[in-house]
């Protein structure tokens, strides 16, 4: 009678041990994706930039250019507003500008003549 009394409590204690909630698994490592690589710096601590300036036809070529080196502006149906020679061609308010004049495009800062 004895072993029987072993044995079950041994596999009550068997029981016991496998009910136990497993030891928690740490979480992976955090790697970046992708792998994070140095960037070349300069001695006063400004980051270089080793990207190639761009080719003369990856750049978007200027309109035509009027008399005097700067493209003119197109009209519109107000006469105070002109269509910008420059992209993105915004509608630009040139109200007490005369024809000939030169003005700015102010979503890009570059100058035109208002027609």
């Amino acid at each position: 009678m004895r072993n029987h009394v072993l044995y079950i409590a041994a596999g009550s204690l068997s029981v016991l041990i496998s009910c136990t909630p497993p030891l928690p698994v740490p979480p992976p490592r955090f790697q970046p994706d992708p792998p994070f690589t140095l960037k070349p710096m300069s001695p006063d601590g400004s980051q270089i930039d080793l990207a190639p300036p761009p080719s003369p036809s990856q750049l978007e070529p200027d309109p035509p250019t009027a008399t005097g080196g700067y493209p003119t502006a197109q009209r519109t149906e107000n006469p105070d507003q002109v269509l910008s020679p420059y992209g993105p061609f915004n509608v630009i308010d040139v109200t007490g500008f005369k024809s000939g004049q030169l003005a700015r495009d102010p979503s890009n800062q570059k100058i035109f003549r208002v027609p």
